[in-house]
């Protein structure tokens, strides 16, 4: 599936990347690799791209206030997948019971952000 050069300009921009670059990996055929586009975006951005990669909802439809149930339709299995993934990405321990009690993406971008010490240490950037 190929999107119109505004398209990928607007997903670019949203993802902290260089609308050239892109339009120039499109044009090659080839797509940024995730750890190159996800190292300086914030955690809720970050989520939503794991969020996308674990169930093929779009990143254009995810949003912080997103609800994971009746918005994005996650079930018990994708948030399983997706609770790996962000242990991976973020290096914090994720629970299946965690990602439960989360309604919002924005919920888990805070369970994320309460793993990290209150030293005033940022999140670091992830490898997904």
């Amino acid at each position: 599936m190929e999107i119109s050069p505004d398209a990928r300009d607007k997903l670019a921009e949203k993802l902290g990347g260089d609308p050239a670059a892109a339009e120039s990996g499109a044009a090659k055929g080839t797509r940024p690799s995730r750890n190159a586009r996800s190292a300086s975006v914030d955690p809720v951005t970050r989520i939503s791209m794991i969020i996308e990669d674990a169930t093929g909802v779009d990143v254009e439809e995810i949003s912080a206030d997103s609800d994971l149930t009746d918005d994005l339709h996650i079930d018990s299995v994708s948030r399983i997948d997706i609770a790996i993934r962000i242990e991976d990405a973020f290096g914090v321990r994720v629970e299946e019971e965690d990602l439960d009690s989360a309604q919002t993406v924005q919920d888990i971008a805070r369970l994320v952000e309460s793993r990290f010490p209150a030293t005033g240490q940022n999140m670091p950037s992830g490898s997904n």
